[in-house]
C-alpha cells in the first residue's frame, strides 16, 4: 500500500508582536511499495516529479 505526505510551505508572520508560522498545503509525496517518491504540486496538478537518491555528483549552480 501506497504512503502519501503532506507537503507545506510556510510562511511567517513577522509584523506582529510575536512571529507566527503558518503552513500552507502545497502538494503530496506518494511513496510506492517498490520504491518509487513521487512529488504531485498543487500549483502544476498535471505534471508528477519523480525523486531520484542523491548522487555523488556537484549540484548545478543556479544564478
Amino acid at each position: 500500500m501506497s504512503k502519501y505526505y503532506t507537503v507545506c510551505s510556510e510562511r511567517v508572520q513577522a509584523d506582529t508582536l510575536e512571529a507566527k508560522s503558518t503552513f500552507q498545503k502545497v502538494g503530496v509525496v506518494k511513496v510506492t511499495d517498490n520504491g518509487g517518491w513521487f512529488l504531485q504540486l498543487y500549483q502544476q496538478p498535471e505534471t508528477t516529479f519523480r525523486i531520484f537518491p542523491n548522487t555523488e555528483e556537484e549540484l548545478p549552480v543556479i544564478n
